[in-house]
């Protein structure tokens, strides 16, 4: 189970990586010594660009966090709460659409080479099984979240930055993975239903995997599919473009 969630976290990374290079690539821009950008991390040292995600990322969900200083209430002026229908039909869509099915078999794949668990062997039964465990993950999942979200009021739908830099967008896709939107103008707070979603869909795995796996397993688990989310994250915020296009977000 764990070999299966580090093999599947790993490829993700390798795709949000490739998607970020080669966005970043084909967006370059001369960089402006007088910027003010939050996202601009001024260092002598050479390494300070390899780190400069992952420094702004822990800035950004950090500082608000020890500051003593009340923080802003941001409100988005252009916000527009979506309707119940269309956060359902966002639900139903996030949770099987094409591109998810597509990620489920490929995942359900992998856990089938690694042969996670081994009580359900080999063979396209097997595979079945898997798949069948995969989506009823999933659903859970989706389910956490939605009930979360309308029992707290909170709209978790996913809004791609305006910005256009590479890094402030990934920045954007890494702070949207644990916030929400909330009230009529849309302020920004912590997102309880997209940090809690992925463990209650590991926690349903214990409903029909085998008898030995328990608490631990589906806790850690749930960490590896949080840290799927990240990955997840970053890619729809390049992707969303393309998606819209066909009609998958």
């Amino acid at each position: 189970m764990a070999n299966a969630q580090i093999a599947r976290s790993t490829r993700l990374v390798g795709l949000v990586a490739a998607i970020v290079v080669a966005a970043s690539s084909a967006s370059a821009q001369p960089k402006d010594k007088n910027s003010s950008s939050f996202f601009l991390i001024r260092s002598a040292s050479p390494m300070a660009p390899a780190f400069r995600p992952l420094l702004t990322f822990s800035s950004a969900v950090t500082t608000p966090l020890l500051s003593n200083q009340p923080q802003e209430r941001k409100a988005s002026p252009d916000y527009v709460r979506p309707t119940f229908h269309k956060r359902l039909d966002h639900y139903f869509l996030h949770t099987y659409s094409p591109v998810k099915l597509t990620e489920l078999g490929f995942g359900s794949a992998i856990s089938q080479m690694d042969n996670v668990p081994p009580e359900w062997r080999q063979g396209w039964g097997a595979y079945g099984k898997r798949f069948a465990s995969d989506l009823g993950s999933t659903t859970a999942n989706g389910v956490t979240e939605f009930a979360l979200a309308e029992t707290l009021r909170l709209d978790t739908l996913y809004y791609p930055c305006k910005c256009k830099r590479i890094w402030p967008r990934v920045g954007h896709a890494l702070k949207s993975t644990i916030t929400a939107r909330a009230g009529g103008d849309g302020h920004v707070v912590f997102s309880l239903p997209g940090v809690v979603a992925p463990y209650g869909g590991a926690f349903s795995d214990l409903l029909w995997y085998p008898p030995r796996f328990g608490p631990k397993d589906a806790f850690r688990t749930g960490n590896y599919d949080l840290l799927d989310r990240f990955g997840e994250t970053i890619a729809l915020e390049f992707l969303s473009p393309l998606l819209r296009k066909v009609h998958l977000h």
